[in-house]
């Protein structure tokens, strides 16, 4: 039994280098998953609002909640800021210097899915109310549930386990997947994860400002 573990626990250990360009590929996969998946709504909203012969597309009792829309877009663009703030203390300073920007980022994106949230409670139409009124509540039902979600199960797994560590004694960097660094030493798993975090990050901002265009401001 303790030499299976042994086994395991080398099977699992992988250089630094392998374990960036695994983890690099795997965001961008990820994100042209999204495309895909965004996709499909965005064809849905231009289909539906240009085969509207009746004019039925959003009728005048389906009003657009714009206020709370700014403030799902404010938050998801302030975060995707401080992800870029705390990426470049990672680079820059260490680890330490990370974990402060990161914390707010993530509190910022609890926050947009609390709007998002509040929302839908207080929408004052129902997906049966015409084709903008379904394709709202499907977008930004799902970017909620997928992209804000994610969003915050990997970042608040990077923070907290970075906070775990943080009185670590510096070392060596580890390249077992899932390892952190203590105070001053950058686990290179941290390091390769928060510029793939950003990355991915800084794509959902995008389809942020892309719905908020469309189902805000167009429609």
């Amino acid at each position: 039994m303790q030499e299976m573990g042994f086994q395991t626990a080398g099977y699992e250990a992988e250089p630094p280098e392998v374990m960036a360009r695994n983890i690099n590929v795997g965001v961008r996969l990820l994100s042209a998953a999204m495309v895909s998946f965004f996709g499909a709504f965005l064809f849905a909203y231009v289909y539906l609002k240009e085969r509207d012969a009746g004019a039925v597309w959003r009728p005048s009792s389906v009003k657009v909640p714009t206020g709370t829309g700014i403030g799902v877009l404010a938050c998801v663009l302030v975060s995707a800021l401080l992800t870029g703030v705390a990426v470049d203390a990672l680079r820059r300073r260490g680890e330490g210097a990370w974990r402060g920007p990161a914390a707010i980022s993530l509190l910022l994106i609890y926050a947009a899915l609390g709007v998002q949230c509040y929302q839908w409670a207080s929408l004052p139409f129902t997906p049966g109310s015409g084709p903008y009124a379904s394709v709202f509540v499907a977008w930004t039902g799902f970017y909620g549930g997928v992209a804000l979600l994610t969003s915050i199960y990997w970042l608040q797994t990077m923070v907290t386990g970075s906070f775990r560590t943080r009185h670590v004694p510096a070392g060596p960097v580890v390249s077992v997947a899932g390892a952190a660094g203590g105070e001053g030493a950058i686990s290179g798993r941290i390091q390769v994860e928060a510029r793939s975090f950003a990355f991915y990050w800084y794509f959902l901002a995008g389809v942020q400002v892309v719905t908020f265009l469309l189902l805000y401001v167009v429609a």
